[in-house]
C-alpha cells in the first residue's frame, strides 16, 4: 500500500474574457493624452452601484478608463445591477471567477494578476491604475494580485472601513430580557458612550478591507474618521483623501432614472400601510443563536400587528432551510396576509431608492454595510442594524442617525422595535443628517484627485519607500516580481 497520496485540487477555471475593442479603444486614449489608463473594478452587487456613478464621470471627465468585471455575479438577479446602471458597455476584461470563497480568491489572485501582465506586455507605455471598492473578497484580493503580479498598487474607493463597538456591549447577556428603560439606557452608551476596535466582524470583510489598505496608494475615504483610521494604522497622510461615499450619487440617479416597473406592481400589499422592511444577510448573523433570535423577534413583531417586509437573499435562504425556519414563516405569511410578505432579493436597486422614498417604509431592520449609509438620505425612515458591531459607527456617535440592535435573543428585537417611535429614540430619525457628502458631488472629488494626482506620469504606484521618501524614482521592476 502506497503512503503517499495525489488529490487533484484544480477548481476547473473558467477562461479570461477579454473585450479587445474596449481594450485597445482606452490605451490608445491613454497613450495620446499620455496619462494612466484607470481601471475601475467591479465584482459585487454594491460594487455596481457604488462605483456605476464613478464610471460615468471618469467618462464624462475625457478620462481614459475600463471596467474590469470580476464576473462572479453573473446571473440575471444578483448581476442585473450591470444592466441597470450600463456598466456592460464598458466592461473591458471578466475574469469569470467561480467558487466557494477560497476558490473565488484563488481565481481571481491569479487572473488579475495575469491580465495586469497581459496589459503590461500589449501596451508597455501605459501604466493602468486599478481601483477597487470597499471591503468585499475584490478589494481584498485584487490588490495583493497586482502587487504581486507587477510590483504596484491600487487605489481604493471607499477606504478605511474599521469596525467598533459600543463598550456597552460587554454588559449584555443572552438571556437578558430588556424593559424600554433598558433599551433607551443602551441607546444612550451608543450615542454617547466609548467604543472599541472590534475587528472580528464583518466576515470576510473586515480581513478584506485591510489587506486592501495594505496593498494601496490612494485612498478615498468617505469621513474623517476613515481616514483617521488609516493614519493610525500608518498611512500616509498626504495619499489619504475625504471624498464622501458614492453611494449618494446612486441614489441621486435612481431617484432621477426611475425603474420601468414599480415595487408596488410587484408587491401590491406593500403600497398599504407602513412596512418594516428587513435585510438579512451577513454571515455571522446566519449562526445559529443569532438567526433564531432574528427570525423569532420577527415573528413577534408580526403576531403584534407590525408589518414586515422579509427580503431574502441566497445566503438567508440558505439558513431559513438550515434551521428549519422557512416553513414557519410560510405559515405565517398564511395567517397574516397583510402583515408579512416574503420576497427574493430585488435586483433592481432603482427599487430599494423607489421603496424608500415612498412613504410606505419607516424602518429598515438590516445587517447590511451600504444600507446604513444609505438610510441618512432618506429623512423619515429608522435605521436598525442588527449587529455587535459596526464598521460605519460614525452613524451612531457623530450622526447619531443610525443605532445598533443586538441579535442576543428575540426579545431585543422586539423592544427595539417597539422603542423606536418612543420620544427620545425617536429623535435618531429627527437628527439624522447626510454625512457621506453632497449627491451629485462624491465622484466628481474622486475624477478631480485622479485627475490631479494619479493620471499623470509622474505620480507612482510602485510599494519602494525611496520613492515616498522622494530619494529617487525608477520604475524598472525586475521580471521576478
Amino acid at each position: 500500500m502506497s503512503e503517499t497520496e495525489l488529490i487533484d485540487i484544480s477548481n476547473r477555471q473558467l477562461p479570461i474574457e477579454i473585450n479587445k475593442i474596449i481594450l485597445t479603444d482606452a490605451f490608445e486614449h491613454a497613450r495620446a493624452l499620455s496619462s494612466r489608463l484607470i481601471a475601475i473594478v467591479i465584482g459585487t452587487k454594491p460594487d455596481f452601484y457604488k462605483q456605476a456613478p464613478l464610471i460615468r464621470e471618469a467618462i464624462d471627465s475625457d478620462i481614459p478608463v475600463i471596467v474590469i468585471d470580476t464576473g462572479q455575479h453573473f446571473d440575471d438577479l444578483v448581476g442585473f445591477g450591470k444592466k441597470e446602471f450600463s456598466i456592460n458597455d464598458h466592461v473591458a476584461c471578466s475574469l469569470k471567477i467561480r467558487g466557494d470563497l477560497v476558490e473565488k480568491a484563488s481565481d481571481l489572485l491569479i487572473k488579475f494578476a495575469k491580465f495586469g501582465r497581459l496589459c503590461k506586455k500589449q501596451f508597455p507605455s501605459v501604466n493602468v491604475v486599478p481601483i477597487v471598492h470597499g471591503d468585499t473578497l475584490v478589494a481584498g484580493v485584487a490588490p495583493l494580485a497586482w502587487a504581486f503580479g507587477l510590483g504596484q498598487k491600487v487605489a481604493q474607493n471607499e477606504a478605511g472601513l474599521r469596525s467598533m463597538a459600543p463598550v456597552a456591549i460587554k454588559d449584555l447577556r443572552i438571556n437578558s430580557e430588556p424593559s424600554h428603560q433598558d433599551i433607551e439606557s443602551f441607546a444612550d452608551h451608543q450615542f454617547n458612550g466609548k467604543w472599541f476596535l472590534a475587528r472580528e466582524e464583518p466576515y470576510p470583510e473586515q480581513i478584506d478591507t485591510w489587506i486592501c489598505s495594505a496593498g494601496t496608494q490612494y485612498f478615498f475615504a468617505p469621513t474623517e474618521l476613515n481616514k483617521n483610521n488609516l493614519i493610525r494604522e500608518g498611512y500616509p497622510e498626504d495619499s489619504i483623501h475625504v471624498v464622501g461615499n458614492s453611494i449618494v450619487d446612486a441614489i441621486n440617479l435612481k431617484r432621477r432614472e426611475k425603474p420601468q416597473q414599480s415595487i408596488f406592481d410587484l408587491y401590491p400589499r406593500a403600497e398599504i400601510g407602513d412596512w418594516i422592511r428587513v435585510d438579512i444577510h451577513r454571515r455571522e448573523n446566519l449562526t445559529k443563536v443569532r438567526f433564531s433570535a432574528i427570525i423569532n423577534g420577527i415573528t413577534d413583531l408580526v403576531k403584534l400587528g407590525y408589518k414586515i417586509l422579509f427580503v431574502k437573499l441566497n445566503a438567508t435562504q440558505y439558513a431559513l432551510d438550515a434551521y428549519r425556519f422557512s416553513t414557519e414563516l410560510d405559515k405565517l405569511a398564511d395567517l397574516y396576509p397583510d402583515n408579512f410578505i416574503q420576497t427574493p432579493l430585488w435586483k433592481e436597486y432603482g427599487h430599494v431608492v423607489e421603496f424608500l422614498d415612498s412613504g410606505h417604509c419607516w424602518a429598515e431592520l438590516t445587517d447590511s454595510g451600504s444600507m446604513q449609509e444609505e438610510l441618512m438620505y432618506f429623512p423619515n425612515i429608522f435605521p436598525l442594524t442588527v449587529r455587535l458591531n459596526t464598521d460605519r459607527p460614525e452613524t451612531i456617535f457623530e450622526a447619531k442617525g443610525n443605532i445598533l440592535v443586538p441579535p442576543i435573543n428575540r426579545v431585543w428585537i422586539t423592544q427595539f422595535v417597539k422603542s423606536a417611535r418612543s420620544e427620545r429614540l425617536g429623535a435618531v430619525v429627527k437628527n439624522k443628517r447626510p454625512m457621506y457628502g453632497q449627491p451629485g458631488q462624491v465622484s466628481k472629488n474622486i475624477v478631480k484627485i485622479i485627475k490631479d494626482h494619479i493620471i499623470k506620469e509622474e505620480e507612482d504606484n510602485n510599494p519602494w519607500l525611496h520613492h515616498r521618501l522622494n530619494l529617487w524614482k525608477d520604475y524598472d521592476n525586475l521580471e521576478y516580481l
